[in-house]
Formats: structure tokens, sequence, C-alpha cells
């Protein structure tokens, strides 16, 4: 664990090394995301930051928000429903037409579904509706299984490009739950034979991870990084369970949670520090004097890694190997191909 005094030490050499570092922020528009923008907003000379959410008024005060904390940087919001696979295409296209290299992208979109889709009108009525509108959405997918995992892929599969052509090592985090993997079926990847809210948190969790897994190995000059942010002071429970609920949440929990600041700081740590290298550039870490973590595969510099919020590996390897040994994280990324196909079609 490296702790917030060498945390920010780390996060000074930013300014000189990335000074026009170039971010998009996935589910930016409140909690992790917006903490993290703001925290590297502070950390880089002049970075361009993207913001993608749903909500145009909370976008445009973080981008004021951005101005006034580095006026040198240049920041965008891009208003997008990324439970649409569609609209991941939209805000990627934006993205690319402007950007011929992205360095971070950086993925929190989802929230705490209750519920699934498909109940009938007999059904009772959920305890908090507004968290499974739509949950059947239009692309035929489940809308949080999308947040949480068919729009991250849709976005790192998009702007490869961009990631592959940064000229410092590029970097993907998926902020959900690395280490809460579970056993999955490659007959229910979409969920559509099986839900419930614990099989949709674990699918979530061990998709991510695998998916990770097979990215880094396939790309060998980006960094694959899986995150459980553990318990972070931000409006989420609020928001998911009502006031007085959320309330008391926060206040038996806060005793271990970290403020929203620390958390940004951390991830802006993961999002630049070469202790976490992707596998083509595990040696540079070791000439800087760092650590190299311990990658999925129990490779020192393996490219994928599966980090708790203080950049503590997080992995079950007896649990990965196993995925590894039935071919799993390929497998997965076939599929998740496959969706890609059915939605989009032959743009895919």
């Amino acid at each position: 664990m490296a702790n917030l005094r060498l945390v920010r030490q780390a996060n000074t050499a930013v300014r000189e090394q990335r000074p026009n570092l170039v971010a998009v922020f996935v589910g930016g528009t409140s909690g992790i995301g917006e903490a993290t923008a703001k925290e590297l907003v502070k950390t880089a000379r002049s970075p361009t930051i993207y913001i993608i959410g749903r909500n145009q008024e909370a976008g445009s005060s973080i981008l004021a928000d951005c101005r006034a904390l580095n006026p040198h940087g240049s920041y965008e919001f891009i208003m997008s429903d990324v439970s649409l696979l569609r609209e991941v295409d939209a805000a990627c296209r934006e993205i690319q037409r402007k950007e011929p290299v992205v360095d971070l992208l950086f993925m929190t979109p989802g929230h705490l579904a209750t519920g699934k889709s498909g109940m009938d009108e007999k059904s009772p009525p959920l305890p908090y509706p507004e968290l499974t509108k739509g949950i059947d959405t239009p692309e035929g997918l489940d809308n949080n299984h999308v947040l949480r995992y068919y729009a991250r892929m849709r976005f790192i599969y998009n702007l490869l490009p961009q990631l592959q052509a940064a000229e410092h090592p590029a970097r993907v985090l998926t902020v959900l739950a690395a280490g809460k993997e579970g056993q999955i079926d490659e007959d229910n990847f979409d969920l559509q034979a099986n839900w419930s809210f614990t099989t949709a948190a674990s699918y979530a969790a061990t998709m991510n991870s695998l998916a990770m897994e097979y990215l880094a190995l396939q790309y060998t000059s980006i960094s694959f990084i899986h995150v459980f942010p553990g318990l972070v002071r931000t409006s989420l429970m609020k928001s998911s369970f009502g006031s007085l609920v959320g309330f008391a949440i926060g206040l038996v929990t806060r005793p271990l949670s970290v403020s929203a600041q620390e958390s940004g700081e951390r991830n802006v740590f993961l999002a630049t520090s070469m202790a976490y290298p992707p596998m083509a550039y595990a040696g540079d870490a070791r000439k800087d004097g760092l650590d190299v973590a311990i990658a999925s595969t129990g490779r020192a510099g393996g490219g994928s890694y599966l980090v708790n919020f203080d950049g503590t590996d997080a992995t079950n390897q007896t649990l990965m190997a196993d995925y590894r040994q039935r071919g799993y994280p390929k497998k997965l990324w076939e599929h998740t191909l496959h969706v890609f196909q059915r939605v989009i079609g032959s743009e895919s």
C-alpha cells in the first residue's frame, strides 16, 4: 500500500512528465469520476479532459470547476446515454475527430441495480423504481450490465487506436469491484438466463477482470487496471437508497471510508504511475526504482492489474488461473464482439 504522502509526491511528477495528458472520463459527472477528473486537472500542467455523461447541468458545472482549478487546460463535456452502445460510438467519434491520442480512459458508469427487467405487471413495485427504469434497453441488453461491462468495453474497443498512439504508455481504468469476482457461466454472460442482484454484481466484477487480462495480453503497450474503490464518501448511497437511508449508511460506514478527494488522488496515481506498467514497458518501472505491481496473471509488470483503492493487489490468483485454464478470457471477448456485432451490425 502506498501511503497518501507518497501518492501525492508521485503525482507531482505528472506535471513535468505528462504535461499535455489527454484523458476521457466516462461517468465523470459525479462521485469518483468527478473527483478523479478534478485531481488530474490540478495535477497535469495543461491537460485535455473529456467528461462523458447524461447530465448537461452537472457537466457544465464540472467544466467550470476544472477551468477554475487550471485555466491552462482544455475541457469538454459530451452528453451521452452510454447505456446505448450506439451512443457510446457517437461519443467516441466526437473524441476521435479531435484527438489522435488518448493517454487515459477512466470509467465509472453504473448504479446499484435493485431489480431485473422482464417483470410482468403483477410483480410488486420495486423500492427504488428510478434505479431500474430502462433496464431492458432498446438494444436488447440489461441496462446496468451495459453500464458496468458492455459500454466500458465498447469505449476501449473504439479508442484502441488512440490509446496505442500515446507517446507514453496509455492506461485504461475500470472502477468497479476488483477482487469480488466469483463463478460465472459462459452461457449467462449477458445475464439473460439468470439474474439477481448478487449475480449481476458478481458477473460484472468477474467479466471486467477477465477482459482486462485478455486485453493486456493483446495490446502490450497499454496498461489495463480494474479497481475496487472501497467506500468513498460520495452521493451514491443517497441517490440509490434515498436521503434518509443513504445518510444512515454513510454515517455507519464513515470510519471505514475515504474522502472523494483522497479517492481521486489515489486514482491519479493508479492512472499515471509506472508501478503498473504495460507488459511491453515492465522494465521501465524498475529503472525508476519502483516496485512493479503483480498482474492478474501472477507476473510482475504483466499489464493487467486487479487492485484495491490503495493500489494493493486484489487478485484471487486461484480463481483467475482456473478461468485461464478454461479459456474464459478469450471466450468472454469473443462473446463481447458478438454482442457488438448484433447490436451495431456491420459498422462494429
